[in-house]
């Protein structure tokens, strides 16, 4: 990764920064028989695959799943062993966090019996859904557990919050990651009270105080919200992710090195479904809510600027985003796809463990080409 300014900036004020890239997924909503509304739920395993299939190009060391892997678990868990299934097909380790989808039901889901067992081996050390690793030396990943079934807002009860901070202290030295659904520094409109605070978590100011008092936190991830937004507070860096199966159909890659964090913006490679996706969003509540007269204006909102999708993000104190510079592309072709005529038929429930799933063989991707020209993308929706 040619960023040029790895060499020239200082490492965390712990120690040194691994060399390792990831992917964020967040809010795959994979379901089947379902309708679609503001989530295009009948595309849902369509997008994942896409997905999946351009995170395997791009080669990175692991995948964190942000939550809302789901929309619900499904009768008898279809969906979420369609999930494991689709999953299968990943060259990198995966982990996953909880979203209120995953969740969420007119049945209760309880969490450690639905999720607990593919939790196991991917940081659960302890009864609770939360969890800590190391998936590469010398870089510490903490998934929080934000959600509350059939609810928006987030909870982070005191015993999480008290874990946390052991956790940071047996950890100390580590370049760490932290992700949770909700975010916990909610980018605009999201911080400016109701009807906005519904979306976000009561708790988020304590934990930030938790996470700033470590020198070794240095990148918070969330989603929920949908929005590609990049803020900073106490030189730790707060990255809010766009939703998968919500306009603008995107998911995120991470790459770290000694000077900064190369954040990369990916979406969806079919157009006619992304601009069905925009224009679901263009008539939601959510963006009459935030203008009334110019619910268009909502859409800027999930996007971000430029700077919000590919940036250089320095670890520096007091740094700001940076443009990224140029890599070279690779030698493939950066044509939009059609969506297939004929949609994926869903994969019947199978073990956890069960072979990986045919892949359907019209589901070619490509980067979505970005004002920035970053390799392999094309024109923003």
């Amino acid at each position: 990764m040619a960023t040029g300014l790895g060499s020239a900036l200082p490492a965390t004020a712990s120690g040194s920064v691994p060399d390792v890239s990831f992917a964020y997924v967040e809010g795959a909503h994979l379901a089947t028989g379902m309708p679609d509304n503001i989530r295009l739920l009948a595309e849902s395993q369509l997008f994942l695959q896409n997905a999946l299939k351009t995170i395997n190009q791009e080669g990175v060391d692991f995948v964190l799943f942000g939550g809302d892997q789901v929309e619900g678990p499904g009768r008898d868990e279809t969906h979420w062993q369609l999930f494991i299934d689709v999953a299968q097909v990943l060259n990198a380790p995966w982990y996953f966090i909880m979203g209120e989808q995953d969740i969420s039901g007119p049945i209760p889901v309880d969490k450690m019996r639905t999720y607990g067992p593919d939790l196991k081996g991917r940081g659960l050390n302890s009864p609770d859904t939360y969890w800590s690793l190391d998936p590469v030396s010398g870089l510490h990943l903490i998934g929080l557990d934000t959600a509350r079934a059939n609810s928006n807002t987030g909870e982070i009860k005191s015993q999480q919050l008290e874990w946390l901070k052991e956790d940071l202290k047996k950890n100390s030295g580590k370049f760490t990651v932290v992700a949770s659904h909700h975010p916990l520094l909610p980018p605009p409109p999201y911080d400016s009270g109701p009807p906005w605070e519904e979306y976000i978590v009561s708790q988020g100011a304590q934990a930030r105080e938790i996470l700033g008092s470590s020198r070794d936190v240095r990148l918070v991830l969330s989603g929920h919200v949908g929005a590609n937004k990049i803020q900073k507070e106490r030189d730790i860096w707060y990255v809010s992710c766009p939703s998968l199966a919500v306009y603008p159909c995107q998911f995120r890659i991470f790459r770290l090195s000694a000077g900064g964090i190369l954040v990369e913006t990916y979406q969806i490679t079919y157009e006619a479904l992304v601009k069905k996706a925009k224009k679901e969003l263009a008539s939601s509540r959510l963006a009459f809510q935030y203008s009334s007269r110019k619910p268009l204006t909502y859409l800027k909102i999930v996007e971000g600027e430029e700077l919000d999708r590919q940036s250089y993000l320095p670890l520096a104190p007091g740094a700001v985003p940076l443009k990224p510079a140029k890599k070279a592309k690779k030698s493939k072709s950066n044509k939009k796809e059609k969506p297939p005529k004929a949609k994926p038929e869903p994969q019947e429930k199978s073990k956890r463990n069960s072979t990986k799933p045919t892949e359907p063989a019209a589901t070619p991707e490509n980067q979505v080409d970005l004002k920035s020209k970053m390799p392999k993308q094309s024109k923003d929706n």
